[in-house]
């Protein structure tokens, strides 16, 4: 039965994240996403026009639900260290809370062609911007280190995240061989960026 609390798009788009995080976006069929779903299969296309517009539509509600949690804690939290910290703080927690859409956005989103497109990476570099702009924000307040550039800062600190939740993406194994997903997050968040960030004393 269809859960009165979601939208029928919504349904669709947990359905195909399930779908494609099991079998993948080139093996697996909109009958498969429809069935998953449990809605009709011409229903489907009332809300999709394709396979490729259902995964492409998961990547532009993700990254925006992400920008808008950048924008809240622009509203909401002064230390513009702290709101790095929660931003990504953020970014592991939706892994751990949704493993399989994560699966999806880094192994099989980049299969689409749109991806690649002009609207794609914009979408994706307003991320990097509006990070670089905190980072420029509290070098400005003398808070945050002015010995690297804010969108260079933004780079290699979301490249250290993303590059270390791709590993238990991967290799299943991973976290038992080495350690939990808990314990790099908090590495990261509670060494990695203060020790690359914040402002060292008598600079």
């Amino acid at each position: 039965m269809i859960s009165a609390e979601l939208s029928k798009r919504e349904i669709i788009m947990n359905a195909s994240i399930k779908v494609f995080a099991a079998k993948g976006y080139h093996s697996c069929r909109t009958l498969d996403i429809s069935k998953e779903a449990g809605v009709a299969y011409g229903s489907l296309y009332q809300y999709f026009k394709s396979k490729d517009d259902i995964l492409s539509s998961i990547y532009r509600d993700n990254w925006n639900f992400l920008l808008q949690r950048m924008d809240l804690l622009n509203q909401t939290e002064k230390s513009p260290a702290i709101r790095i910290i929660k931003i990504f703080d953020f970014i592991f927690r939706n892994y751990e809370q949704n493993p399989d859409l994560i699966k999806v956005m880094i192994m099989e989103v980049p299969k689409l062609n749109q991806f690649y497109g002009k609207e794609h990476q914009e979408l994706y570099f307003r991320f990097f911007s509006g990070l670089a702009e905190i980072i420029a924000e509290g070098q400005k307040k003398d808070l945050l280190s002015k010995d690297i550039s804010p969108i260079i800062a933004a780079f290699v600190i979301y490249g250290a995240a993303d590059n270390t939740i791709r590993q238990y993406v991967y290799n299943t194994d991973f976290e038992s061989m080495h350690f939990p997903l808990e314990e790099a997050k908090n590495q990261i968040i509670n060494y990695f960026i203060p020790g690359y960030l914040i402002k060292k004393t008598g600079k």
